[in-house]
């Protein structure tokens, strides 16, 4: 090795040393809170198993299941019903609070509100707070930013300093396990570190445009290539008076405009309801 390249290799050692002394902490906290996350729908299944397998005897209309929520808090705002994932489950009524703050209201087959429940304090909701922001708010975000930035300097140093360079494959795609004392630990955390490198890489890669500061640069990038359009009103001619008018409700949720005025509550259940059947096979 040359003079010259001997010193880009001990200065990107440098840099790899001290990325890696910034980073690994963050990456052992994202790397076990991500994994957690992956069980959310078990760690809400799990806290709302008081919810589930009610009596159906005397159900009642979603309208009247969102009234009954609606009357247990009072000023809240109705944003969005979940369907029971079986008959015996309990409807949850997501609503937004007048003095700010969110809510799930668990209403029984028969109309009453058995359970409500604050959606931030959830095990889930807390493991993706520590995720995103190490419940330190958008500086915690910016933080957490930094960090997988520096990741990826770490991946791409550590690819440069793993780099064969005329060397056989011993210590480059597999590690000498025969060799003693730095040799096998430089070959340990070397040949892992290139076999990791790609998911890591996919991994920060891709969460990035859910941060703050990447994804306002990304979002600059697709309004500037003209990917970005802005929302389009609908204007049809589609009675929204009518009964059961459901391709104006589902051109109102695309667009933002008002739901059809002689659309339930009820019907869309329904409606929600024989589309999931349908696309199950069932009907």
């Amino acid at each position: 090795m040359s003079a010259e390249r001997g010193k880009l290799y001990r200065a990107i050692w440098r840099w790899h040393f001290y990325a890696g002394l910034f980073v690994v902490p963050f990456i052992l906290l994202l790397a076990l809170t991500g994994a957690i996350y992956l069980f959310k729908p078990q760690l809400d299944a799990w806290q709302e198993r008081d919810w589930r397998g009610l009596p159906v005897a005397g159900a009642v209309t979603p309208d009247a299941q969102l009234k009954a929520a609606l009357a247990a808090v009072p000023g809240a705002r109705f944003h969005s019903y979940r369907l029971p994932a079986a008959s015996g489950d309990a409807a949850v009524i997501h609503v937004g609070l007048s003095e700010g703050g969110m809510r799930d209201i668990a209403v029984s087959p028969q109309g009453e509100v058995i359970a409500t429940d604050d959606p931030e304090a959830r095990i889930a909701a807390t493991v993706s707070r520590i995720h995103g922001s190490l419940l330190l708010g958008q500086w915690g975000g910016f933080l957490v930013e930094i960090a997988a930035s520096w990741a990826i300097l770490l991946i791409l140093s550590g690819l440069y300093l793993w780099w064969p360079r005329g060397r056989g494959l011993a210590g480059v795609l597999w590690p000498r396990l025969s060799a003693r004392g730095r040799i096998v630990w430089r070959d340990l955390h070397a040949v892992t570190g290139f076999w990791v490198a790609g998911l890591a890489l996919v991994l920060l890669v891709s969460g990035l445009p859910w941060t703050d500061g990447w994804a306002t640069a990304f979002r600059a990038v697709r309004a500037e290539l003209g990917l970005v359009q802005g929302p389009q009103q609908w204007k049809g001619g589609v009675d929204l008076h009518a009964e059961h008018d459901h391709e104006a409700m589902l051109r109102a949720a695309r667009d933002g405009t008002p739901v059809p005025m002689g659309m339930t509550l009820t019907d869309m259940v329904q409606r929600a309801q024989h589309r999931l059947m349908v696309m199950l096979g069932m009907q």
